[in-house]
């Protein structure tokens, strides 16, 4: 909880204080925006739910695009291209078979990705219909429905090419931000960032954080370690030797405290990790899962007592 920022070390207001917390945790997951944005609320005292929007469309200190597993995450705009450099290809290329199944050899992708980017660039913001009618008319996919068009907006936003913008838009990059991103990246001063934000952890967390092969993160991991600890037989390493946190924050859903490593989310109970891909909204104390809440009504089920006044009032200054 301490390395996570989950002790709330982030005080800056506005959307400062939003990329500070995006920084800090080398990026929060984005799978939906209302989880982004609970995620730098349980980090942060000064931030609302305004200026997380406000520093990704408006200041653009933060992106929203796919990167670490090639999932969705909010990152520091500085970060974005070393994380392409470093993840972008493997992505791809672990995505192989299913844009085989669906009929999309490179050839096809890579026109998409230059199809995509020119329409952003003359256009503006794109939402999926739009988009998916640009590629019907460039003869790309047969029809503007199905996941072939997801996949080859994912593709372009791999290639640093296509992002987020306004909403469930899509920008091209280098209007967006001004210039395209610098895909080069160095792979220990990733392992690093990540046992800042997620130590104590072991190679295998790094490798299934990242998306990287296990081999490769070991290697960075041994090199920028400098504390070790064995935890029931495990070798875990960090950075630092945090003090512990006693703490009662209510994560959002997905949040990147509970997906930073490799399996622990899969020993949650159902109410919080159901299957399906899906992780419902948790409460966590001393950095261990007592409960599920819900956005819609605050209301919790808790496995443990715990005192919520202040983590509630929070949420609703939040969101204010």
């Amino acid at each position: 909880m301490q390395a996570n920022c989950l002790a709330r070390p982030v005080n800056d207001a506005g959307p400062g204080g939003v990329a500070d917390v995006v920084r800090r945790t080398g990026g929060l997951q984005a799978q939906t925006w209302r989880g982004a944005a609970y995620a730098v609320r349980a980090r942060s005292t000064a931030t609302t739910s305004a200026n997380v929007t406000h520093a990704q469309e408006t200041e653009r200190s933060v992106v929203r695009g796919w990167f670490m597993r090639g999932t969705l995450q909010l990152v520091a705009t500085e970060d974005a291209g070393p994380l392409l450099g470093l993840l972008g290809a493997k992505l791809i290329k672990d995505t192989e078979r299913r844009y085989g199944e669906l009929g999309l050899p490179q050839r096809i992708r890579d026109q998409a990705a230059d199809v995509l980017e020119e329409h952003l660039l003359a256009h503006g913001p794109g939402n999926r219909a739009e988009l998916a009618d640009v590629l019907v008319r460039a003869g790309l996919i047969p029809a503007p429905k199905g996941q072939a068009v997801y996949a080859l907006i994912r593709y372009a936003g791999l290639l640093g090419r296509v992002c987020y913008g306004p909403g469930e838009t899509w920008v091209a990059v280098s209007d967006w931000l001004g210039k395209p991103l610098v895909l080069e990246g160095d792979l220990e001063t990733l392992a690093h960032r990540y046992l800042t934000a997620y130590g104590p952890a072991t190679a295998r967390d790094f490798a299934t954080w990242a998306g990287l092969p296990v081999p490769q993160a070991r290697r960075a991991i041994t090199a920028v370690a400098t504390e070790s600890f064995d935890v029931d037989g495990a070798d875990l390493h960090a950075v630092e030797d945090l003090p512990g946190c006693q703490d009662v924050r209510m994560l959002g859903e997905f949040d990147a405290y509970l997906l930073g490593y490799q399996n622990r989310f899969q020993d949650l109970p159902k109410s919080i990790f159901p299957g399906g891909g899906m992780l419902s909204p948790a409460v966590i104390k001393a950095g261990r899962a007592i409960g599920a809440w819900r956005h819609a009504d605050l209301s919790t089920d808790l496995f443990e007592p715990a005192d919520l006044t202040a983590e509630l009032a929070d949420l609703t200054r939040f969101a204010a």
